[in-house]
């Protein structure tokens, strides 16, 4: 058997070096076997309205809506504090003349 002694003895007799080879492995595996993840993204892209629908997930769409919603009930609570003022105020009024008007 005839030993064969390569010059370089970081190269291989294919022309590149062996940890060449070795570092690009990980990316080359990676890309050709399916893993979960992949596979999880895949099925979340293909079903993600019926699992927003299912789950009864909040979108932004009605986060903007509860906002609107807020804002208006926040109005309305202000202008009825409003008139429960001026209610109270208007009690005290007719509470005085009635008192005034007993004695």
């Amino acid at each position: 058997m005839t030993t064969v002694v390569n010059e370089n003895p970081d190269q291989n007799p294919t022309g590149s070096s062996f940890w060449d080879k070795t570092a690009q492995l990980p990316g080359k595996i990676g890309s050709r076997l399916p893993t979960f993840d992949k596979s999880l993204d895949t099925y979340f892209d293909q079903n993600f309205s019926a699992i927003i629908e299912e789950w009864d997930l909040v979108t932004e769409s009605d986060l903007q809506k509860l906002e609107n919603r807020l804002s208006r009930v926040t109005d309305d609570i202000t202008s009825l504090f409003a008139e429960k003022m001026t209610l109270d105020a208007r009690v005290k009024d007719l509470d005085a003349m009635i008192s005034s008007l007993e004695r």
